[in-house]
């Protein structure tokens, strides 16, 4: 008998099994701001065999961490979100805009137009990030976290918000590489963007997973 229910949102299933994550992303399901649709749903809107998926999902490996995060405390998983999700994005935001616009210095020629609207898409995407996470980290976790009241309806809603805008500029970037996939003669620097690129969107989806589907709808 199957692990998973065709009928389970997608947010939930990512929650009970954290490593289905990497089957969803491979099939652009979106479980982050799409985390309430179920997978059945999903997969009717894309187009997709629910049954190849599950299949799929059932070859995961199975070693992976038994506790959901529905059940950590508040303050574990805002610390989960900090120390695996924030601390790391800085840097990694800096390095995709360095090989961004070495990509266009070197290769800049061989196709303007593209490059030149996924470097402008890319710190976008990173003055956002940034900003978002600002906001998160000086105003709405510590809100959540001290448990006043009335809760913090109204910035999770602009976070909400703000997750939605991220999301919209990721799909661009996907557009923009071809589903992160370099040229045939892309250099490594050119391989090495897109590669850290598809890393950044997966951690993101990950990321805000967490947030939509777990903390933000209890802290409300």
């Amino acid at each position: 008998m199957s692990t998973f229910d065709k009928h389970t949102p997608l947010g939930e299933l990512v929650d009970a099994h954290p490593l289905a994550s990497s089957v969803l992303i491979q099939h652009g399901l979106d479980f982050c701001c799409g985390g309430n649709n179920s997978l059945f749903d999903a997969c009717q809107n894309a187009n997709i065999n629910v049954d190849l998926v599950i299949e799929e999902l059932e070859a995961i490996p199975k070693s992976e961490p038994t506790r959901p995060w529905s059940s950590a405390s508040n303050d574990e998983l805002i610390r989960h979100i900090l120390d695996v999700y924030h601390a790391p994005l800085p840097d990694l935001l800096s390095h995709i805009q360095q090989l961004s616009l070495r990509v266009i210095e070197v290769h800049g020629a061989k196709d303007p137009d593209r490059l030149t609207r996924l470097n402008s898409v890319v710190h976008a995407l990173s003055n956002e990030l940034l900003s978002h996470m600002m906001k998160e980290e000086q105003i709405l976790f510590p809100w959540i976290l001290s448990n006043r009241q009335p809760g913090p309806s109204a910035p999770i809603q602009v976070m909400l918000m703000e997750h939605e805008a991220a999301g919209i500029l990721l799909e661009q970037i996907i557009s923009l590489t071809d589903n992160f996939q370099p040229p045939p003669d892309a250099c490594t620097t050119w391989n090495n963007f897109y590669a850290t690129l598809k890393h950044v969107d997966e951690e993101l989806r990950k990321h805000i997973h967490l947030e939509n589907n777990i903390l933000f709808p209890r802290a409300a």
